[in-house]
């Protein structure tokens, strides 16, 4: 497959769609900015940076493709639906980091939790 290769998809909007693609978009922004405000959180810790710094990343991408989705529905734009579809794609991306840090993070806080029960059970018969 040419992966350089331009396809057109052409469709017609009604005002269901256009305003259903608002709200998409404000959705996008309210959570976006609760992303940023997640990760801002959770960089106050040292450790806890790893999961924030991409949750900040991945907080921007969405308030930007919402309000792409915003500019689309209002000025009918298609440069605005492909901004907007490029940072959701980015959105997800940054998610995925976040996602497999926090798992990473909670297996690594399991084994050190399983080891201090281990050794507090080994010092009590001393």
């Amino acid at each position: 497959m040419n992966t350089t290769e331009n396809k057109i998809i052409s469709f017609s909007m009604n005002q269901l769609l256009f305003k259903q693609l608002r709200f998409v978009g404000t959705m996008q922004q309210i959570f976006g900015v609760l992303g940023i405000i997640s990760g801002s959180l959770a960089c106050l810790g040292i450790i806890t940076a790893i999961v924030g710094v991409p949750l900040i990343i991945a907080g921007v991408k969405l308030f930007q493709s919402g309000k792409g989705f915003n500019q689309t529905a209002t000025l009918g734009r298609e440069e605005d639906i492909i901004h907007a579809i490029q940072n959701l794609h980015g959105y997800w991306k940054f998610n995925l980091i976040v996602f497999i840090c926090s798992i990473v993070m909670m297996v690594i806080y399991f084994i050190f939790i399983f080891l201090y029960i281990f050794s507090v059970m080994n010092n009590q018969y001393y």
